[in-house]
């Protein structure tokens, strides 16, 4: 049995966007396909055994009608349903057939509750990735589109996502008259008053800082965004997934999220700043200067010092105090002293608490603070184009080289939000529409996701585009305690242990999220899944992130259709190192008090024997965090691993062989294009990386700008 990936990867980012509503909504009962969807559903969401609680019951029902609704006819959903349309389609893939012993098609929708639940468990447990990727896709899927649309009423937990309409009206941003102009006839977007000098893509920490400082000398500067503009302060963007490009390598292995929206994924993250100084940081920009990728003058300590007092003074970067430690946070501190360690507090882009301006959120992000300054600039306004994909640099030859001398782009619709400022240059261009936009210079400040596709696309000749691609493997440890933790309550993130991140590579940092990330990272049973949500106040968790090893086989290729596809496989050094670090935050959680522990797997990890069904890992006592640390194998999809750090798609260096863009950031076998964002990493930057990548764009943007 063989699934397309892209189908899978498909279903969890774009299909059924549909309205949080519980209002009842009619099935269509003709379609055989609602058959296979209402068991697949309850398969995974508790509907049946909650029929003694009807308030939960008629929640959980609505939500599986307008999930139907609003997928229902969608492409993807739909081929992802069919497998379960007829079972026998699996052949002896994991034993289903010899289970069911029967012949011909069988339905998932036939089968009797406890059968559905074993055919599941041998697709999650089946020694072949195929049918483990279909099953984990379908699950979160369900679990992700249900608990997502009704975790407040099922916790309690005010999530407060947007501000007030009369708020968001009152703060819509007055921005100047467009420097830009749009050509129906020629399908080209233009400047009203001269050429266009800095064409840049992307909008994240590396964007905004060259949006920001490039206009220096009057240069028109136009930074074009694939995702939407909010207004800063409108919603809690950190919570919003439609501002994330939630996607799984190949294998389905890991969930790596980047940012889509004006601010990149400085409007989307938790804030945590580990600055270019930081010892792991410069350890790792020191082995790049051992290895000839960079010069013995380049990036000095003198040179990242200066330009980082400017990004923590431009950005509001500001130190935290104990005081501010939440209860969440507190469970890692607590138990990581216990445990002989030393907790730090992070530096954080946020507010302090009672000070921020916004009803919603504490955040500071490069929109608001790099962004929106240099669109409000009078003099020389920042011009800037939202919901628009750059699907390829335009280059004209100039003698063996290729000069850059523009985009082309891909109009999208922008989000339905209030909040959301769509057309800011009231250009009136249609969704769907490829256009051109002709520029001096193109710099692809769109990470390293997005910069390595566009030069793929683009045609630019180097076999290092893409290769070598680190993500920090990430997993959380989730404590159960007896008390109230209300883990959104105060400042959300404040703390980490760096005590194994220099010599073990892995590091303990503090997290929060709403219920809906509970109910994803809890699998096993519908029933154990519910149950995490309804304990969502009792909870505590950080996480476990691992500064992973470069590997060429790892790195980012184009399907047919020219869309990303990440091959990333995890080394096995990077996971006995994974696995200690894993085992040493169970110790620290049981140490802060945790009664149970939980780790997002379904690995027959503490059983004696074969499992029967599909259990989730529950920890019951410290001694356990050895057995983890002997056995955990992180399967692919029967464990669940994030990523929110990708980098080192277009690597630095002094060799167009083993590089993709020079000392100077510029392309190799170009003119005038230029990449600036976390794509040009060797490796792992050694930490988390948005203060470093704000730091090597202002270096850059003060480099061109002492040019003649």
């Amino acid at each position: 049995m063989r699934r397309s990936h892209l189908v899978v990867a498909a279903v969890l980012i774009s299909c059924c966007a549909y309205a949080q509503t519980v209002a009842p909504v009619a099935q269509v009962v003709t379609d055989p396909l609602v058959a296979i969807h209402n068991a697949l559903f309850s398969s995974f969401i508790p509907l049946d055994q909650e029929k003694n609680e009807p308030h939960i019951s008629t929640l959980f029902a609505n939500v599986r009608d307008n999930i139907w609704l609003a997928a229902g006819q969608s492409p993807a959903f739909r081929q992802l349903l069919v497998p379960f349309g007829d079972l026998s389609g699996f052949g002896s893939t994991c034993g289903i057939a010899s289970y069911l012993s029967v012949r011909g098609p069988i339905s998932f929708a036939s089968l009797t509750d406890a059968q559905r639940n074993h055919v599941l468990f041998l697709l999650q447990s089946c020694d072949q990735n195929e049918p483990r990727r279909l099953a984990a896709t379908v699950r979160n899927f369900y679990v992700v589109k249900t608990y997502g649309a009704i975790q407040e009423p099922l916790t309690g937990v005010n999530l407060n996502l947007f501000a007030p309409h009369a708020w968001t009206a009152q703060h819509l941003p007055k921005l100047p008259p467009s420097r830009l102009r749009f050509d129906p006839e020629r399908k080209e977007i233009g400047s009203v008053d001269g050429p266009i000098d800095y064409l840049i893509v992307g909008s994240g920490p590396a964007g905004s800082v060259l949006a920001h400082e490039l206009r220096k000398g009057g240069k028109h500067v136009l930074l074009v965004e694939r995702g939407p503009f909010i207004v800063p302060g409108a919603m809690e963007t950190r919570n919003i997934d439609g501002l994330i490009d939630s996607r799984t390598s190949v294998d389905g292995a890991i969930r790596i999220n980047n940012g889509m929206a004006v601010g990149g994924g400085t409007l989307v993250n938790v804030d945590l700043c580990f600055g270019p100084m930081t010892p792991a940081v410069q350890a790792k920009i020191n082995g790049c200067r051992r290895e000839g990728r960079i010069g013995p003058e380049d990036f000095s300590s003198d040179q990242l010092a200066k330009s980082y007092a400017w990004v923590k003074s431009a950005i509001g970067t500001r130190k935290l105090s104990e005081s501010e430690i939440n209860t969440n946070n507190k469970m890692l501190w607590r138990g990581a002293r216990n445990k002989g360690l030393h907790p730090k507090l992070y530096d954080l882009n946020t507010y302090a608490p009672g000070q921020s301006p916004y009803p919603v959120t504490d955040k500071r992000s490069s929109e608001s603070q790099l962004i929106l300054e240099a669109m409000l600039d009078t003099h020389n306004p920042l011009s800037l184009l939202p919901d628009a994909d750059v699907r390829r640099v335009l280059f004209e030859q100039s003698g063996n080289e290729q000069k850059a001398m523009g985009v082309e782009i891909l109009t999208r619709s922008p989000m339905q939000y209030d909040g959301v400022v769509a057309d800011p240059n009231d250009l009136r261009v249609p969704a769907g529409q490829t256009l051109t936009i002709h520029a001096k210079t193109v710099i692809l400040s769109a990470g390293a996701l997005g910069s390595p596709t566009i030069l793929l696309r683009s045609g630019v000749s180097n076999d290092q585009i893409g290769r070598g691609v680190v993500l920090h493997p990430s997993m959380p440890v989730i404590g159960k305690f007896d008390g109230v933790i209300d883990a959104l309550n105060g400042t959300q993130a404040s703390v980490y242990v760096d005590d194994y991140l220099a010599d073990r590579g892995y590091a303990f940092e503090s997290m929060s999220a709403p219920p809906v990330y509970a109910a994803l990272m809890s699998p096993g049973s519908g029933m154990h899944t519910f149950d995490m949500v309804k304990s969502f106040r009792y909870l505590a968790g950080f996480g476990v992130m691992l500064v992973d090893s470069t590997s060429p086989q790892n790195r980012l290729v184009l399907d047919k259709n020219g869309d990303p596809l990440i091959y990333y496989e995890i080394s096995e050094a990077d996971k006995q190192r994974f696995r200690q670090g894993i085992a040493e935050a169970v110790r620290v959680m049981f140490l802060a008090g945790a009664k149970e522990v939980y780790l997002p797997t379904t690995e027959s990890i503490l059983g004696s024997g074969p499992a029967a069904e599909l259990e989730p890992v529950v920890l019951t006592h410290i001694e356990q965090a050895d057995v983890i640390e002997r056995k955990f194998q992180l399967i692919p999809n029967q464990s669940l691993v994030t990523s929110s750090h990708m980098q080192a798609t277009d690597k630095m260096g002094i060799d167009p062989k083993t590089s993709v863009v020079g000392r100077d950031f510029h392309v190799w076998g170009t003119k005038n294009l230029y990449v600036v964002d976390g794509s040009i990493f060797p490796t792992s930057v050694g930490a988390n990386p948005m203060q470093s990548i704000y730091t090597f764009a202002k270096i850059f943007a003060d480099r061109i700008n002492l040019e003649p």
